[in-house]
């Protein structure tokens, strides 16, 4: 799984999602997951996908 689509699972208000939409809240962006009910939250691909990113900089860091 590449970064790409592992992205297309966060949070649409996470600004590392694509859907991520910038024009659409202005100044009041939300923080991601903030109660929210956006797909990849609520089927929890939001976690998984914060996790295969934590894992992927673990795993960059040891490598160093």
């Amino acid at each position: 799984m590449n970064e790409e689509e592992i992205f297309e699972n966060l949070c649409i208000n996470d600004p590392r999602s694509p859907y991520f939409d910038v024009d659409y809240w202005e100044d009041d962006t939300p923080s991601p997951r903030e109660n929210c009910f956006c797909n990849n939250c609520f089927y929890h691909r939001n976690e998984l996908a914060l996790e295969i990113i934590r894992l992927k900089k673990e795993l960059q860091h040891s490598a160093k």
